[in-house]
């Protein structure tokens, strides 16, 4: 056989690899590409930096100490004097700066031309004419971690002359000769730059006591300082996401911001995170926070993730945010009130989480290459009796005792293993920078035959030309993304209905036997004796080989963005991105699957779904300093164009068995249907922002937004505008403080945010009657009024430090109403409708939210802590009234069902919460206060409504710890949940089963004890264990403790490879210690990013322990 055939039956059993050789392809073609354009940009950058520390010696050494570190080579002649003694101490320093420095008061001047460097000797040792007028020095300064510092004050020494650094940290003023500048700023050292002959200047400020201004990203991907901001932003470091990473990097922001409730998907590896802010504001519609990549914000597909609200469920997929490589990213802004995130768009209710990606860095190229391999084992599980077996015939397990089969459900579970591995490279001249990253994620779940994979790819540039006048910003991303078998709740192609309740009297070795060859079929038939049970169930086996489900992802994002500066203090900047996704999913049942999800030939279903986002704006920034005032504005204009786009068939009859192909289909099967759906929605908006700023103490922040949603067509409001307004005052500032109060900050504001109302709402459309095999029209009354839901905001905050920055308070409270919520209410059939929409309804979301930190170091030891905490208080005040279509008479609208599993429900009621459940049995009771007994001795159950509490929790808590001492690293999180309940209708099912540790202690005890009454636990349980049966006895609560994360690290000495590199070796834990728990699942566990349907496991797939380690090497 011929190489090339040998490479191309490797591709065919390896598709995936054949698919990441072309991306690598591309990468080394646009790494060569990007090393041409540096080289091209300016031929001897690379070596145009250099480091010294030379005291005393002649200007001749050190000029020779210049060409052995460069490319440059001085001529000059006997005429200039380089036997001059100079000092000079530098790293890393542009040759320029160096020679500006070192032939300072001196009668040398030189010239470059290209590769040489010409010195000559001036007629006399006086400045020249040029040096004695005034001459424009300019500057960046910057904080020693690298960010820029705005609002710095550079002022010429001894005058009242001076100016202030822009958003970049960047300065320019005029120096008349001989004048030194003074740079200082709130909280730093400050510094005497000796200007000289010197034009350019990289100040890097140290901070004193403590840092009192930071500078974060906020709304529109826009740097302003923490100092002016009038509501809450935390900030997250990108190595604060990847110490214990996760697939889905959402869930490593868990425990470490306050205000952020994050439920991690029971889906397992890559699955939807549901990620709410301050609490669920809309009735009707998502809650989950906005994501903003660089200023832009993205379309987080999730179909499969808002679909587990009933006891069957759909397959969960992952969702938009989960493609990201945490690698990729540079740090993360958490808006969580809509104040903060109220110039992004109607989204912006919910709160914002703002993404910033890496860029490539000036100087070195720098290579960042690291792996973390992590395995999983099930966390939380139900506890289980292997004692009493089942009866002869019959498959519950309320037989006698039984040791002829020792039986452990946990047994079924592999041990889940992940790597993730990534590459980075950061190149970069004054000019130009490069940022590049190829990631890869492997990994297998705890149940057999769920695997995930996925594979990043990025290219970023970004480049100055024009003068450095005009910026370009390029980026590229390519994600493939694939998943099989993915689960996270429900009695449909879910394993776990047998696993769990498998009669404890028989051999689990029948089970693995999942197939038998059918001489009369021709073909392999499912072994599975045990019948459906009433939960759809079918050997365990069979589902996981032989219903497999498959979603393949391919997406691809590319944005620019080009800013001209016009002025230093203003710009303008246009920002475009594009967004594309296609989803391939496909559903193999073979023959003899269960009949209610495929005909006896077995069922084909392949779907292909296209999402399409497209996003450009356009800003004028502006940032002056008019003496003591400041003026930071934006003004601009966006447009946002989405659609989606389904296509596919579901076969549910084949022509040949277990032959999986659209042309195969029997098309003229009752169940078999093609599959097309889409929406389109844009949305057009201007908007402005601008702060005013007083003495670098006082600020006032205005905001405004107004946005043209397709979704309003054939409305009255065609549009609709939403303002904010707030203030900020450094208290420390105005007024004398005790001095153990470095610093100290109020602020408040106040928003208003509109969203619009569902899409395709106010236009005619039809729906496809799959039973009938007709199309239908609308059957609620047509609109005539409708207005976006408004969420009005207030918040009030203070920010302190103490002991200089050895401890940090923050607090923030608020208040947010949410009303016109668009609802659906039934109508007279006298009407022709069935249903109507109506707005209405107030839901009120009141807390706090508090941060508390410490930075301490004693000598190489150093410990920093951080202890958030949230409160939340969700309120229904009012569901509202509407006029009867037919009597005009006002009805009050007392209640909305929000769904539930069994004899349980959601119920939304005014004065109580948006999580609220509800059971509809209890058992009955006689006059004299006893059970109720039927003639069989099994206790009666009778109808009701009872309230049994709210899902929604009342606290979350992160405490997180970092100790360092020399080279060794240890950091833990322990997070914590307070108050709010869950239901386990699993739990209840596996009584009815008897194969739970409380029947069988029940059975050892000689019944059930309800008062003074002992009751059979058989009949007992037959009758409260299931979930038509007293779900009020499966209620537990949601309080849990755990240690989320866990990292123990050590770097290796630098001198084992010749301080060419930096390597780390880690150890790392997630979900390690459930410290408190009462319930017999993991109450912080989510089938669905839904609003409703939160805290219900109804054969959930466990949360995953996970234990690993991780290495990261750096040159």
């Amino acid at each position: 056989m011929k190489n090339n055939d040998l490479k191309d039956v490797f591709y065919l059993k390896y598709p995936e690899l054949k698919q990441l050789t072309k991306i690598m392809r591309v990468f080394i073609l646009c790494l060569l590409c990007s090393i041409q354009f540096l080289f091209a940009e300016n031929s001897y950058s690379q070596s145009a930096r250099v480091t010294m520390n030379l005291k005393n010696v002649k200007l001749a050494k050190v000029l020779n100490e210049i060409e052995s570190q460069t490319s440059y080579l001085f001529i000059y002649n006997n005429k200039v004097g380089v036997d001059q003694t100079t000092t000079v101490n530098v790293k890393d320093k542009p040759t320029a700066e160096v020679l500006d420095h070192v032939l300072k008061n001196t009668n040398i001047s030189y010239s470059m031309e290209g590769a040489h460097i010409i010195l000559s000797a001036n007629a006399n040792t006086k400045e020249t004419g040029a040096t004695q007028q005034d001459r424009l020095v300019t500057g960046t300064i910057k904080d020693k971690n690298g960010e820029p510092l705005i609002g710095v004050s550079v002022a010429i020494k001894g005058t009242s002359t001076g100016t202030m650094t822009d958003i970049d940290g960047n300065f320019s003023i005029k120096v008349p000769a001989g004048k030194t500048l003074e740079v200082t700023y709130i909280g730093y050292v400050s510094q005497t730059l000796n200007v000289g002959s010197q034009t350019s200047f990289d100040v890097v400020l140290k901070e004193s006591d403590v840092n009192l201004d930071e500078v974060v990203v906020t709304a529109l991907g826009i740097k302003r300082a923490q100092k002016a901001l009038s509501y809450n932003v935390q900030e997250i470091k990108g190595d604060q996401l990847t110490g214990v990473k996760d697939v889905n990097l959402m869930n490593s922001l868990s425990g470490k911001v306050a205000g952020v409730n994050i439920n991690a998907s029971a889906a397992g590896i890559g699955g939807a995170t549901r990620v709410v802010m301050r609490g669920s504001k809309s009735i009707t519609k998502d809650n989950n926070a906005l994501y903003v990549i660089d200023g832009v914000p993205i379309f987080n597909a999730n179909k499969g993730g808002l679909n587990q609200n009933n006891e069957y469920a759909d397959q969960p997929r992952g969702e938009g945010i989960s493609d990201l490589n945490p690698d990729d990213i540079e740090s993360m802004s958490v808006l969580t009130g809509p104040a903060a995130a109220a110039l992004y768009g109607s989204n912006a209710a919910n709160g914002a989480i703002v993404i910033t990606t890496k860029k490539g860095a000036t100087g070195k190229p720098k290579v960042t290459i690291s792996n973390q391999t992590t395995f999983s084992r099930p966390f939380v599980m139900p506890d289980f009796q292997n004692k009493y077996g089942n009866k002869t015939g019959e498959y519950k397990s309320w037989g006698d005792v039984q040791n002829k089969y020792a039986y452990n459900p946990s047994d079924f579970f592999d041990t889940g293993a992940t790597s993730q591995t990534s590459a980075t490279l950061s190149v970069g001249t004054d000019k130009n920078q490069t940022f590049m990253s190829l990631g890869s994620t492997k990994a297998n779940g705890i149940i057999p035959e769920n695997d995930y994979m996925k594979y990043n790819a990025t290219l970023r540039n970004t480049t100055k030309f024009l003068n450095d006048k005009m910026i370009l910003d390029f980026g590229f991303s390519y994600i493939k993304q694939k998943d099989q078998n993915m689960m996270a709740q429900g009695q449909y192609y879910n394993p776990l209905t047998a696993i769990y309740t498998y009669p404890r009297g028989e051999d689990f070795s029948y089970a693995k036997n999942y197939e038998l060859y059918s001489d009369a079929l021709g073909y392999n038939v499912q072994q599975w004796k045990f019948g459906d049970q009433g939960l759809g169930m079918q050997n365990p086996y069979w589902i996981i080989n032989r219903n497999r489900m498959v979603n393949k992802r391919d997406r691809y994002m590319m944005n620019v963005n080009l800013q001209y500066n016009i002025f230093d203090w203003m710009n303008v900047m246009g920002r475009a991105r594009l967004d594309n996704s296609q989803n391939n999913f496909t559903q193999k049942n073979y023959a003899s699957t269960h009949q209610l999800f495929a005909s006896e030939t077995g069922r084909f279903k392949s779907t292909k779904e296209d999402y399409k986002q497209a996003y450009a704006d356009l800003l004028l920034n502006i940032n002056k300093y008019f003496g003591s005032y400041s003026l930071s504005a934006n003004i601009g204009t966006s447009i946002s164009d989405m659609r989606s786009d389904e296509s596919g068939v579901d076969g549910a009859s084949l022509m040949i068995p277990n032959f999986f192909a659209i042309t195969n289909i029997d098309k003229n099967a009752p169940k078999t249907r093609l599959i097309q759906d889409g929406w389109h929605e844009q949305t057009q908006s201007v908007f402005a922002n601008v702060e005013l700023g007083w003495k670098s103490m006082l600020y006032l922040t205005l905001t405004g937004r107004n946005d043209w949603a397709s979704a309003l067509a054939n409305t009255s409001n065609s549009s609709f505008f939403y303002p904010s307004v707030g203030v900020s005052g450094v208290v420390s500032e105005m007024v004398k403080l005790p001095s153990f109060i470095s610093y100290m900050k109020v602020r408040g504001s106040y928003s208003s945010v509109g969203s619009a109302i569902p899409r395709n709402l106010s236009i005619p459309t039809y729906e496809y009657d799959e039973q009938g095999g007709f199309w239908k029209t609308n059957t609620y009354m047509p609109i005539t009024d409708l207005k976006p839901e408004r969420t009005g905001s207030w918040e009030a905050g203070l920010s302190s430090k103490f002991w200089g920055n050895r401890l940090s308070f923050d607090m923030t409270w608020y208040k947010s109403n949410t009303k016109n919520q668009t609802l659906k209410v039934p109508v007279s059939p006298t009407t022709g409708y069935t249903s109507m929409y109506i707005q209405t309804g107030n839901v009120e979301n009141q807390g706090v939210e508090i941060t508390l930190g410490a930075d301490n170091k004693w000598g190489n030891f150093n410990w920093n802590s951080t202890f958030t905490a949230s409160y939340n208080k969700n309120t229904i005040k009012q569901l509202g009234k509407y006029a009867d279509p037919v009597t005009g008479e006002m009805v009050t609208l007392e209640s909305i069902s929000q769904g539930g599993i069994g004899a349980s429900e959601f119920r939304l009621m005014a004065g109580g919460t948006m999580g609220d459940f509800y059971v509809k049995k209890k058992l009955k009771y006689d006059d004299k206060g006893a059970v109720v007994l039927n003639e069989n001795g099994s206790p009666e159950l009778e109808n009701t409504m009872d309230k049994v509490g709210s899902v929604l929790p009342k606290w979350n808590l992160g405490f997180r710890n970092d100790f360092r001492w020399k080279d060794i690293n240890f950091g833990f999180l322990v997070s914590a949940r307070l108050g709010g309940i869950v239901v386990s209708p699993t739990q209840a099912i596996l009584d009815g089963f008897g194969v739970t540790k409380a029947t069988a202690v029940a059975r050892d005890n000689g019944g059930v004890m309800i008062g003074n009454t002992k009751i059979d636990p058989y009949k007992y349980y037959s009758v409260t264990g299931q979930t038509e049966g007293l779900l009020s006895d499966y209620i537990y609560k949601a309080t849990n403790v755990r240690l989320q994360e866990v990292s123990v690290g050590y770097t290796l000495p630098s001198k084992w490879f010749n301080d060419v590199m930096k390597v780390n070796v880690s150890f790392v834990g997630r979900n390690l210690w459930m410290i408190y728990n009462k319930a017999p699942f993991d109450p912080e566990a989510t089938a669905s990013t839904g609003t409703y349907f939160q805290g219900i496991d109804y054969f959930m797939q466990p949360s995953l322990r996970n234990l690993g380690f991780s290495v990261k090497v750096e040159f």
